[in-house]
């Protein structure tokens, strides 16, 4: 029987199959038909007080259950996760044509992008464009699983930076709506953030903003084409999903077929990251200092230390350069945050922050060098893996994928903020941002 459980306890139940009138459901071994809607779901988890269901090989709790996305998860039931026919019939085989199909698509939005891959890549930002750089080294063009591993981060990295981009305007609510999924995010063990499913927190996040003038309105329509069970997108994202998860579980080998695992895999991701290139239309902003200028009958200029995350900085390290400096009279951004503007052009932008201020992802996106005693040439971006014990878990944004033989990562980098940080004292600052942010959406006893 497929859809077998893995959920612990006496009360297990798994979605066995999904038609458009009814759900089929494996209670305990025994097969029962519900109508399909989410009230007759609900209904059955709270009879047999039991807080999860099981599909498509995936646990859910009952709480994380929306309109949104209750489509979205059902639909995977009787999903064979396998890449979208129009795709399948266009397998993407060459090495350059990839890249210039992200370009025509950045085109296409009256981005203006050059032809060279790095500069097309930046405008994606550092935690995509760093993973897209490392497919096109000698290393990231071998046709092995440390490819694959590249191309799974550039898609585990996007949804991660569209999942921060929700989470950062929820966090900042001002009536806080908790979510069970929301709270798993932030107390997640950090060694486990790998495996976290951002998919469903994406629309997760999406739900709760539903009716507001979020600020990065593009990831609406994404969101809905996403959760369209027929569209392209839901069946693209499950296979993408689903071959990360085999590559985690160490299930893919290279055999006879994984050459054509890697174009299909490739395929999809080019599709996945054309869908998502509105992000090429704002920029990631390290504020690292803010300093007052004013003298007696003069207006007053906030000075910004600003760093741009787009880019690999190769013009920055040549010169000696770190950030940019830049005046705004009478007004000032977030200070030792990273920064989401709408816009290209970061100067214009911060001219324009008391009518278009920009969105902060500090916490759950910080910059290292910031906190640092040690002066650092250039941003060290890290992003939020989860909490033990009031210990709160970052790793650098371009660490690698650890699966099967590549456990043990030299180059990869995690932080650890605890409540007094000795080595580093400017991290107590940040500890006590966390605690302040994170408190309303976590469990009592954390």
């Amino acid at each position: 029987m497929e859809n077998q459980s893995d959920i612990q306890g006496n009360q297990n139940i798994i979605i066995q199959g999904v038609t458009d009138s009814l759900i089929t459901v494996n209670v305990n071994g025994e097969l029962q038909e519900l109508h399909n809607k989410m009230d007759s779901l609900l209904t059955l988890l709270e009879k047999h007080q039991n807080p999860n269901f099981q599909v498509g090989g995936k646990t859910y709790d009952k709480d994380s259950v929306t309109e949104t996305n209750f489509g979205f998860l059902l639909g995977q039931a009787n999903h064979k996760k396998i890449l979208p026919i129009d795709l399948a019939e266009n397998i993407i085989t060459e090495e350059d044509v990839w890249v210039q199909s992200l370009q025509r698509e950045l085109k296409e939005l009256n981005v203006k992008v050059g032809t060279k891959p790095w500069t097309i890549f930046e405008h994606y930002g550092w935690l995509i464009e760093t993973f897209l750089q490392k497919m096109g080294t000698a290393i990231g063009k071998k046709r092995t699983l440390r490819r694959l591993s590249f191309m799974t981060e550039a898609f585990q990295s996007s949804l991660k930076y569209l999942c921060y981009i929700q989470l950062a305007q929820v966090l900042q609510l001002e009536i806080k709506t908790r979510n069970r999924l929301v709270t798993k995010f932030i107390e997640q063990e950090e060694s486990q953030s790998d495996r976290f499913d951002f998919l469903n927190l994406l629309l997760i996040t999406t739900d709760i903003l539903k009716g507001r003038d979020i600020f990065m309105p593009e990831i609406n329509l994404f969101v809905y084409n996403l959760t369209d069970t027929k569209n392209d997108l839901y069946s693209n994202a499950l296979f993408l999903e689903e071959q990360r998860n085999k590559l985690l579980a160490n299930e893919i080998v290279e055999d006879v077929n994984f050459d054509r695992l890697l174009d299909e895999y490739l395929t999809a991701l080019v599709y996945w990251l054309r869908q998502i290139s509105f992000v090429a239309k704002y920029r990631l902003v390290s504020i690292k200092n803010i300093n007052l200028e004013y003298r007696l009958g003069s207006a007053k200029k906030f000075v910004h230390l600003y760093g741009e995350l787009h880019g690999m900085y190769l013009q920055a390290m040549s010169m000696g350069e770190d950030y940019n400096m830049y005046s705004i009279e009478e007004s000032f951004t977030f200070n030792h945050s990273v920064l989401l503007f709408n816009g290209s052009d970061v100067g214009q932008c911060l001219e324009r922050i008391k009518t278009d201020p920009p969105l902060s992802l500090s916490p759950l996106i910080i910059d290292q060098s910031v906190y640092s005693v040690k002066t650092t040439q250039t941003p060290e971006i890290y992003y939020y893996t989860g909490m033990v014990n009031r210990q709160y878990y970052y790793a650098q944004y371009k660490n690698e994928l650890a699966f099967g033989e590549h456990q043990n990562i030299q180059s990869n980098k995690k932080i650890k903020i605890k409540n007094q940080n000795i080595k580093q004292p400017k991290w107590d600052d940040l500890f006590e941002q966390l605690e302040q942010v994170f408190k309303p959406f976590k469990n009592s006893k954390r």
